[in-house]
């Protein structure tokens, strides 16, 4: 199940996000063969001051935060960066629908917080170290601070981090970089970038297309949401 549902995520390319009366403009603007995750990108750089290679980048670790959150048995919640791209996703309600059921087969419902709480705050702290920890397990590299290390809410200055178990996966079943074998048609994790520190756009990722330059980085000090994942069982 869960090879599976990361060659979906892979395959996923955020095409069902372009009308179609706009697909000629946005393979004319942005060009080669992800043209739609590009122009994705591009409209959360724009809105969030971020450079365009920094958004594919976020984009692609956004995956990998999905597949977490679909396949353990806890709550995940994500880094403020991560937590950015799906407040966009989000917003292209029917495409989102149609990525809950076409891609992950199952929902993935945004719960944000009502009212912020030291206690609640606390919670969503716990579950951001487990889904850092789960992280490197399921991808047998730690997530790239640049990406993770942010979480949405401050840590209160006398909170402990919890421990949490590296050498096995949720549920204790096989880490998803062992599950490529490199036998046949599938490649083996250390033919897949994303099980080696890096992403999987390629030339993608770059800032070519884009109007801004540098490698990355989010602008602006917007304070992060307080919302996790309703799946695990929530």
């Amino acid at each position: 199940m869960k090879k599976e549902l990361w060659l979906r995520l892979r395959a996923y390319h955020f095409m069902n996000l372009v009308p179609p009366d706009l697909w000629n403009h946005v393979a004319e603007v942005f060009g080669g063969g992800d043209a739609s995750t590009r122009a994705f990108a591009s409209k959360i750089a724009r809105k969030h001051a971020w450079s365009t290679r920094f958004a594919m980048r976020a984009i692609e670790e956004y995956r990998k935060f999905v597949f977490l959150g679909v396949t353990g048995d806890t709550v995940v919640t994500p880094s403020k960066v991560i937590d950015t791209v799906w407040h966009e996703h989000v917003l292209f309600t029917k495409a989102y629908r149609e990525f809950c059921r076409d891609v992950l087969q199952r929902d993935f419902d945004h719960h944000p917080e009502l009212v912020p709480t030291d206690a609640q705050t606390a919670v969503y702290a716990q579950q951001h170290d487990a889904t850092l920890a789960r992280y490197a397990v399921e991808c047998r590299v730690p997530p790239p601070a640049e990406f993770w290390g942010t979480p949405k809410f401050p840590r209160a200055k006398d909170a402990a981090r919890e421990p949490h178990p590296a050498h096995i996966a949720d549920g204790g079943d096989v880490p998803l970089h062992l599950q490529f074998d490199g036998h046949g048609d599938t490649p083996g994790y250390q033919d897949m970038p994303e099980f080696n520190g890096g992403g999987f756009s390629g030339g993608g990722s770059g800032d070519s297309w884009g109007s801004d330059g540098g490698d990355g980085g989010s602008g602006g000090d917007g304070g992060g949401s307080g919302c996790s994942s309703g799946c695990g069982g929530d």
